[in-house]
C-alpha cells in the first residue's frame, strides 16, 4: 500500500488513466462483428501498480463480460445463419464456423466448447430433412 500522498495520487492517476482504457476497449468490443477481433480486444492487462486497485481490476472484469457478450451473441448469429443456410452449404459454413471458434483463445476460450455445443443442439433440434 503506497504510504506517499505523490505515490497514491500517482496510483489514482493511473488507476483512472486505466479505467478509461478499459471504457475504451468495450466500446469497440461492442462495435466488433469478428471472434477474432473481440478475443484480441479481450485481453487487457492490469499493470502490476494497479494489482490492488479495485476500480481497476472491476473495470477489467467489465472489459471480459462485455467481450463474452458480444461473442456469445457473435456465435448465436453464426448458428442462425448456419441453420437458415441450404443443405449444400451447410458443411461448408459449418467448417468455416469451427475455423471462427478456434481463435477464441485467452479469457475466452471457454466458449469454444460452448459453441460447439450449442451447434450440436441446434442441429439435432433442426427439423429432419431441413
Amino acid at each position: 500500500m503506497a504510504r506517499d500522498p505523490t505515490e497514491r495520487h500517482l496510483i489514482r492517476l493511473e488507476s483512472r488513466h486505466f479505467v478509461t482504457k478499459c471504457d475504451g476497449q468495450i466500446a469497440l468490443i461492442r462495435r466488433a462483428d469478428a471472434l477474432r477481433e473481440v478475443a484480441r480486444l479481450a485481453t487487457i492487462a492490469l499493470p502490476y501498480l494497479l494489482s490492488d486497485d479495485f476500480a481497476a481490476r472491476d473495470a477489467q472484469r467489465s472489459v471480459l463480460t462485455a467481450a463474452e457478450d458480444k461473442a456469445r451473441e457473435l456465435i448465436s448469429d453464426q448458428i442462425h445463419s448456419y441453420l437458415r443456410a441450404e443443405p449444400i452449404a451447410r458443411e461448408k459454413i459449418r467448417h468455416r464456423n469451427m475455423d471462427t471458434w478456434a481463435n477464441l483463445t485467452g479469457p475466452l476460450a471457454h466458449l469454444r466448447p460452448w459453441a460447439i455445443s450449442k451447434l450440436n443442439t441446434a442441429e439435432q433440434s433442426r427439423p429432419a430433412g431441413t
